[in-house]
């Protein structure tokens, strides 16, 4: 039996992946508080419409960023009003003191795919999961959300590839923590689902689902629940596993099919990289 330690924690190769960590049409309503491998963080769209990610936290009254508000892109302190723009820059100080480079704000990697945002704290060591069928005209993207769960980001995986074998779809896991996978209808049309998870430590995620669907005149909402209707039942099972998932044991077990198993293998081998 191999066992692979994931530290979820910045400092460990987690940090070098990108994660869907929030929704995009959401962000447009003002800052969105987000915590990531134990870091808090603040996302807002900045002045040139791009998402800007930093710690939740203003270079100068140490206040959460996060509760403050967002006018014309430009992100506004609680406490004393210093505020950001692009590039987490800050650009105005209510005292009129002038501007110097500790007042700007660290940011990190982010970028836009799928109705996602996804980030890394780290230097990203590959591109976001590439999905093909996002740029095919035959699909259309009917859904995406982020919800936050009480599981490891371990266990939601586990629990949806344990699920495979009994279901007629086209499956396949990506790292660190994503399926995707294919439906067919009766009438012939196919719908695509993405479910990747954000870890916000060992025992929590934020979970994204996207939907993709060929049906031109499918009502959406039930393709979303047909396609989704098998998550909740998920989310009780991985939020019942109450022990935290720190490690991934690599011994198969009499139940689990071979594609959990190669995931597993991937998975170790991405957590040893890091030690």
């Amino acid at each position: 039996m191999t066992v692979a330690l994931i530290p979820f924690t910045a400092a460990g190769p987690l940090s070098r992946q990108w994660f869907g960590v929030a929704s995009s049409a959401t962000l447009d309503d003002g800052p969105e508080a987000v915590r990531l491998l134990g870091n808090d963080l603040v996302l807002w769209r900045s002045p040139s419409g791009t998402v800007v990610v930093a710690p939740d936290k203003c270079t100068h009254s140490k206040r959460q960023l996060s509760k403050g508000t967002v006018d014309e892109g430009r992100l506004a302190c609680p406490k004393h009003g210093w505020t950001f723009g692009d590039e987490g820059r800050c650009i105005f100080k209510p005292s009129g003191l002038p501007i110097t480079d500790n007042a700007h704000l660290k940011t990190y990697p982010c970028t836009e795919r799928y109705g996602l945002i996804w980030m890394a704290l780290g230097d990203p060591e590959a591109s976001v999961i590439d999905l093909p069928w996002d740029d095919d005209p035959r699909y259309r993207r009917i859904h995406s959300e982020v919800s936050a769960w009480a599981a490891s980001p371990v266990h939601v995986i586990e629990t949806i590839l344990a699920k495979t074998d009994s279901e007629p779809v086209d499956v396949s896991a990506e790292l660190p923590f994503s399926v995707h996978t294919r439906y067919r209808s009766d009438d012939g049309s196919e719908h695509r689902r993405l479910v990747t998870c954000a870890p916000v430590n060992s025992r929590a995620s934020r979970v994204a689902t996207v939907v993709w669907t060929t049906a031109p005149d499918a009502d959406d909402a039930k393709v979303v629940e047909e396609v989704t209707s098998d998550l909740e039942e998920v989310r009780s099972v991985a939020e019942s596993m109450a022990a935290p998932s720190p490690a991934v044991e690599t011994a198969a077990t009499p139940d689990e099919n071979a594609l959990s198993q190669d995931w597993k293998h991937r998975l170790s081998d991405l957590a040893s990289s890091g030690t």
